[in-house]
């Protein structure tokens, strides 16, 4: 085993490790703490399912490289087809789910139609997670699925680059769906973070300084609205760049020479769960409070967690969302929490 060859498999075991537990904190909380029960959170929890598969999935991958020429796993091609098809269909669940998002996002924030994800959310289930299944079970029957024993560097197991339709395949079970998603959240995303800037340009405009606490929360959403999509591409560019090396040359794309492409790729695709939960859970105030008093003990329903959440005699503002920052002022819960 190469040096980069050792380091791929630490980075995807790593990031594993912490995906998974990250993902699981985020379900359990969802589950566990009424209040952060809003469509984005579900949008989130949703999202964040198809991250954990694909952090078992890959964290598959590498005990496939490690022990490929095992007579257990190389009897047949069981385990590479299932470890693939899990990948297959959590890769692309999770693209749906972060375009999903950041349209709703648009409808709400831009469209001013807070309640559109409402509306349609078993629509937008079926859609993000029947796709994926549809596209996972046609390519196990078709036995597209292997692995490239041509590569000489760490790899998984995909499409077999001796199926027919390959090239197309490669874009079905995933390379089509994560570009769709590259360019859809830049757009949408940007859309919306535009949309709150010119608000809060308008706002200081008309109500000059007492438009302060709501230009502050402007700026965090905007903020958080330009991490989100940033972090999406840049953690999961490196398997697109790869792929896309690939295409053009392969011979140079599969030579030791790239191999340090390899650890990069086994990060980004198995980060966005730890990501997730970084962004969305140690960085929302309300929900990093919540965190730290159930590790601590507390109870959502003692006195102390009813003046932090402003159920108290003096009340204040639980959650600040991106839809308050709104020009009507909804009372919408629904995306993208703000810190008070």
């Amino acid at each position: 085993m190469s040096t980069m060859d050792l380091v791929f498999v630490i980075v995807v075991s790593v990031t594993s490790f912490l995906s998974i537990p990250s993902c699981v904190i985020i379900v359990v909380m969802y589950m566990a703490i009424k209040s952060l029960r809003t469509t984005g959170r579900a949008m989130l929890v949703q999202l964040t399912i198809a991250d954990l598969l694909t952090a078992i999935g890959n964290l598959m991958g590498v005990m496939w490289f490690l022990f490929r020429d095992s007579e257990i796993l190389n009897s047949s091609m069981v385990y590479c087809e299932f470890h693939s098809a899990l990948t297959i269909f959590s890769s692309i669940a999770s693209f749906l789910w972060t375009t999903v998002t950041g349209i709703s996002l648009y409808w709400a924030i831009v469209m001013n139609k807070p309640n559109t994800a409402d509306k349609y959310w078993v629509h937008i289930w079926l859609i993000c997670w029947v796709v994926p299944s549809a596209i996972t079970v046609a390519a196990l029957y078709m036995r597209v699925l292997g692995y490239d024993a041509n590569l000489n560097q760490a790899s998984w197991c995909w499409i077999d680059p001796g199926a027919d339709l390959m090239v197309m395949w490669n874009f079905l079970t995933g390379k089509a769906w994560e570009l769709m998603a590259y360019v859809l959240s830049v757009v949408l995303f940007g859309a919306v973070k535009l949309h709150l800037i010119r608000h809060k340009s308008m706002s200081k405009r008309v109500m000059g300084r007492q438009s302060g606490r709501k230009g502050n929360k402007v700026s965090n959403a905007s903020a958080k609205l330009t991490f989100i999509p940033l972090v999406f591409i840049v953690i999961r560019l490196w398997g697109t760049v790869r792929f896309m090396w690939g295409f053009i040359d392969h011979d140079s794309a599969s030579s030791p020479s790239a191999s340090w492409i390899v650890p990069l790729q086994g990060f980004g695709d198995t980060a966005q769960g730890v990501c997730n939960f970084v962004m969305d859970v140690l960085f929302a105030q309300n929900v990093r409070r919540h965190l730290f008093r159930a590790c601590a003990g507390g109870s959502e329903n003692s006195p102390a967690e009813r003046t932090c959440s402003g159920t108290g005699d003096n009340p204040k503002p639980r959650l600040g969302t991106i839809s308050d920052c709104g020009q009507n002022v909804h009372q919408n819960r629904a995306f993208c929490e703000t810190e008070n």
